[in-house]
């Protein structure tokens, strides 16, 4: 019997014959997965094979939630989507703020597992313990911002959870995204693809349940003095005031931010897109997710600027469509946001493959009449915004370009250099010759690189994270350890993206969180110990997939050729990060072979030898 933090059900639907039915499990399943990124590891590596059409309909796209949204706590307003990604034809997840998780709980479903494809465009509205399926050819077209106003209004309920898809979902660019009431965005992997090949234009949910909590009072009274101490340091912390757009200069000083598509060494201009006059200009105000108290992401105020309808440009966005191309015009940095929030695409690769696309341009091996008469020159943000219409659209070269880096490299001999990225995703905007132990994330994360498995920035920084054994300040300039402590924290962000909270509530501290998780569930005896195996379960699940795949990780685990070549000047001036030596060690640490390969006992170990 599962006593708090999960209902036990599942909710599958097969969009092919418009059936839906729920699946159960039990609690074993419940503490050995926790859920969110862990049930959807678990689903898609039960059903997806190495022989499944990303975009067809074998591919089966997993909404989960995780035992934290069964609460209103601060960092619950989240949720996971999971599938094998388009972009890479390996593991594909993405994490976002906004109502569809809460609200998919309050319905009576843990998770939400969508296989087949509808024969005319629907959308799926989920209540209390049911699910319909409806007609959604008057949506079709529209942005998500439409797109979700609509639904609200076709269904009289403005209080609706809407996850939608725009244009770009429809028209199947392999880094589509999915968005959350117009603020939160599942970003990464191009998932809104996955959703436009099975005709599913969104997803409402609106429940009145209310999830099950083994021990409400002890949560309460702990969660209360969790928040008081919270809220006092948000209220002068500087995401609070500027979002996360707070990072910019200060990586530029360290190295950090992509400048020229990697190749530049310092850009004083970052001053013209960043704090504080990005947060005076644009008069951005926080907006945060359902329950949150920080509030990092922005929207923009000023009726000067492009009309802003969505989340303004965080920190990855600013930097890769800003400092990446060198553009400083930050009303068209707005307007570009505002653009690809509403067409539906991942504003990381939009940067990255424009990066490629200009540095190209540059050395003549992309001319004027390929691009359709632009010139894409550093600094353009009239380029910049013209090449967001012919990606979303595939209008011409934009078409080339919606099929992600390694396409486009595929048909511009020379170029290899250009495209940044690693297992077929691009890098995002952190740099790994600032930061050695990103040498994990950027070339070792299972959905290709990604910031956001195994970021040590906070450990480079200075800070000692004593409970995950690392007890004194890290050089980030040191080889040593860095494979370590890069598999130490991608298990760690495993685990916070199965509860699911949010990466921003750091200061909770694990100790708090898993006293939180005990009086939520009922669960006896929780350790950091055991949870940490969870996160390290769940990576050794994700990488077992990408290698039913067809991952060879020896020639695909490797560092993009521009990071092998150190900065001239610039806070990481003459630093170039000793790749090979860290993911050896990477490798070790996890327990598997020098090539890259799981060991039997390994498997064995964390329970995932049937």
């Amino acid at each position: 019997m599962i006593k708090g933090g999960y209902w036990g059900r599942i909710l599958r639907v097969d969009l092919t014959n418009g059936r839906t039915e729920t699946a159960t499990f039990d609690e074993a399943y419940a503490r050995k997965y926790l859920g969110g990124v862990g049930f959807g590891a678990k689903l898609v590596s039960d059903e997806v094979t190495k022989h499944t059409n990303p975009l067809g309909p074998g591919n089966l796209l997993v909404f989960a939630t995780g035992p934290y949204q069964a609460t209103n706590v601060a960092s619950s307003g989240r949720c996971t989507v999971c599938a094998k990604s388009p972009l890479t034809g390996y593991w594909g997840e993405s994490n976002a703020g906004g109502n569809i998780g809460p609200q998919l709980k309050r319905c009576g479903f843990d998770a939400l597992a969508i296989a087949g494809k509808a024969h005319k465009p629907v959308y799926l509205h989920i209540s209390d313990n049911q699910a319909d399926i409806k007609d959604a050819d008057q949506f079709w077209g529209m942005d998500i911002v439409e797109t979700t106003d609509a639904v609200r209004e076709s269904a009289g309920d403005k209080s609706l959870g809407v996850t939608a898809i725009g244009p770009a979902g429809e028209n199947l660019v392999r880094y589509a995204c999915i968005g959350n009431e117009n603020h939160g965005y599942f970003g990464r992997c191009g998932l809104g693809a996955v959703m436009g090949s099975k005709n599913l234009k969104a997803i409402v949910a609106r429940g009145s349940l209310a999830p099950p909590i083994a021990e409400p009072d002890k949560l309460k009274e702990l969660y209360t003095g969790i928040r008081n101490r919270l809220q006092e340091n948000v209220s002068k912390s500087p995401l609070r005031v500027h979002g996360q757009a707070m990072a910019m200069t200060p990586r530029e000083g360290n190295g950090l931010l992509p400048m020229k598509n990697w190749g530049q060494d310092n850009w004083p201009e970052v001053e013209k897109i960043a704090p504080p006059r990005f947060t005076e200009e644009a008069q951005v105000k926080p907006w945060g997710c359902p329950y949150c108290i920080i509030g990092c992401h922005r929207r923009v105020t000023n009726p000067d600027f492009f009309p802003a309808d969505t989340g303004g440009p965080e920190y990855e966005t600013l930097a890769m469509i800003g400092s990446n191309l060198l553009i400083d015009d930050l009303p068209a940095l707005v307007k570009a946001n505002e653009l690809l929030n509403r067409y539906g695409i991942d504003t990381i690769e939009v940067g990255a493959v424009l990066g490629w696309a200009f540095e190209s341009y540059e050395n003549g091996l992309i001319a004027k009449e390929d691009t359709g008469g632009i010139e894409l020159t550093w600094g353009s943000g009239d380029a910049l915004l013209a090449m967001c219409e012919k990606i979303c659209r595939r209008d011409g070269i934009g078409s080339l370009m919606a099929e992600g880096l390694r396409a486009c490299v595929d048909a511009v001999p020379g170029s290899e250099e250009y495209a940044v990225e690693a297992m077929g995703q691009a890098v995002a905007a952190h740099d790994p010759r600032a930061y050695y132990g990103m040498t994990v994330s950027t070339i070792a994360s299972t959905r290709g690189s990604c910031h956001l498995h195994g970021n040590t920035e906070g450990m480079e920084s200075g800070r000692p994270l004593p409970n995950l054994g690392i007890d004194e300040p890290v050089d980030r300039f040191d080889n040593e350890n860095k494979g370590l402590i890069g598999a130490i924290s991608q298990d760690s962000f495993q685990v916070d993206n199965s509860l699911t909270v949010c990466i921003c509530y750091g200061g909770m501290g694990m100790a708090n969180k898993l006293k939180m998780l005990e009086y939520i569930t009922g669960w006896e005896g929780i350790t950091e110990e055991e949870t940490m195996k969870t996160g390290e379960r769940v990576v050794l699940l994700q990488h077992l997939f990408n290698l039913k795949m067809g991952l060879i990780p020896e020639k695909e685990n490797v560092m993009p050729m521009r990071f092998t070549k150190p900065h001239k000047g610039g806070g990481a001036a003459g630093k170039v990060p000793d790749w090979r030596k860290i993911l050896r060690e990477y490798w070790h640490a996890k327990g598997w072979d020098e090539h890259g390969i799981p060991t039997e006992a390994k498997i064995k170990e964390l329970g995932l030898d049937e």
